[in-house]
């Protein structure tokens, strides 16, 4: 995780950088339109398709549902990642290299007793992600 803090975006690899800026647009049109589904399919057509979006869309909305402190995301065009950013894309990792007790350890500080819905939905979405 502290390898991402203050990192230029434009330095990520690719998995990274794709997870990040898809996050950044979630969250930004879920607060500027209240619904982020349309942009979510539109930026999976190529990483995962539909199935990889849902299972991404369900893993944001339980980090926005059971988030147990708020969480700050920056706006899509912001060229270096923030703490919280950082924590989240560290719990990408942990999935997508199959090390799922951890991931639900650090799930859990997150959203408490949603972790498992949270690191079921990540483990759907890592899947089509490749």
């Amino acid at each position: 995780m502290y390898d991402l803090i203050d990192r230029p975006v434009a330095d990520l690899p690719p998995f990274e950088r794709f997870l990040l800026d898809a996050t950044r647009a979630w969250v930004h049109a879920l607060t500027l339109a209240g619904s982020p589904e349309t942009m979510t399919a539109g930026g999976f057509a190529e990483h995962g398709g539909a199935d990889a979006a849902a299972a991404f869309d369900t893993a944001m909305r339980v980090l926005d549902r059971e988030s147990t402190e708020t969480l700050v995301f920056q706006r899509p065009c912001h060229s270096t990642v923030e703490e919280t950013e950082a924590v989240v894309i560290a719990l990408w990792r942990l999935v997508r290299d199959d090390r799922i007790a951890p991931a639900r350890g650090a799930a859990a500080a997150l959203v408490g007793d949603e972790a498992g819905a949270l690191v079921s939905a990540m483990v759907r979405a890592a899947v089509r992600l490749g």
